[in-house]
C-alpha cells in the first residue's frame, strides 16, 4: 500500500527561513517536524516563512504544534508567517487565525503592518464568503476609513488640547490665590501696629457682619 510521505524543502531568503512543506502531515511526523524547527531556532534564525499549499491532510495536532513553536519563536522576538490558500489547511487554521499571520500566496508576503494586516484579513473574509469588491467601491470604503481614522485623531487632538489649557488656567488661578493671599498677610502684618495705636480701626469684623 503507497503511503503519502511528507517533503519538506528548506532554504535561506533575506534572512528568513522559508520552508515548502507538501504531502500528508500525520501525527507520527510531528516529532521530527519540531525537531528540524527547533533545532533552526537554536541555531540563531528567528524569522519563518512556511508554505502549506501543497498539503494534503492534517488534522489538530499539526495545528497545535505549530502553535506550540510560534509562542517559542515568539518568545525569542522572531516571527512565523504561512502561506497557504489550499481549502483544507485553511479550514483547520481557521480557529486561529487571528493568532498565525496568514498570506495567500509569496508576492503578499512583504505587506507588514496595519495596512497589511487589514489587506490579509480582507482577503480571507473574500475567500470565504465570496464577497467580491470593485475597486471604485473598495477605494471609496478605504477613503471613508481614512477619514474617520482622521476625524477620530483631530477630535482626540482637540479634547488634549483643550484639558492642558483648561489645567494651565487651573495652575495660573491657583498661583494667583495664593500670590494675593500672601500680600493680604503682609498688609494685615502692616497696618497691626497702627491698629494698636488707634490710628486706624479694624472695619473686617463690620464687613464680616
Amino acid at each position: 500500500m503507497y503511503v503519502e510521505s511528507l517533503e519538506i524543502t528548506i532554504m535561506r531568503f533575506h534572512g528568513e527561513i522559508w520552508m515548502n512543506v507538501s504531502g500528508s502531515f500525520k501525527r507520527d511526523q510531528i516529532p521530527g517536524f519540531r525537531e528540524k524547527l527547533i533545532t533552526l531556532l537554536t541555531d540563531g534564525n528567528r524569522f519563518f516563512v512556511i508554505t502549506l499549499e501543497d498539503i494534503t491532510f492534517i488534522d489538530e495536532a499539526g495545528v497545535q504544534m505549530f502553535l506550540q513553536i510560534l509562542n517559542s519563536i515568539r518568545g525569542k522576538g522572531g516571527t512565523l508567517r504561512f502561506i497557504f490558500k489550499n481549502d483544507l489547511v485553511s479550514k483547520v487554521f481557521q480557529p486561529y487565525q487571528n493568532i498565525i499571520s496568514i498570506y495567500t500566496d509569496p508576492s503578499t508576503i512583504s505587506d507588514r503592518g496595519f495596512f497589511g494586516a487589514i489587506k490579509r484579513r480582507v482577503k480571507f473574509l473574500f475567500r470565504k464568503t465570496g464577497i467580491r469588491l470593485s475597486r471604485p467601491v473598495a477605494l471609496f470604503l478605504l477613503l471613508l476609513l481614512f477619514g474617520w481614522l482622521f476625524t477620530l485623531i483631530y477630535t482626540i487632538h482637540i479634547q488634549n488640547r483643550n484639558i492642558s489649557s483648561q489645567h494651565q488656567e487651573l495652575e495660573e488661578l491657583s498661583l494667583w490665590k495664593e500670590r494675593t493671599l500672601l500680600e493680604i498677610n503682609f498688609l494685615r502684618e502692616r497696618v497691626r501696629p497702627l491698629e494698636q495705636l488707634g490710628i486706624i480701626k479694624d472695619t473686617s469684623h463690620v464687613k464680616n457682619q
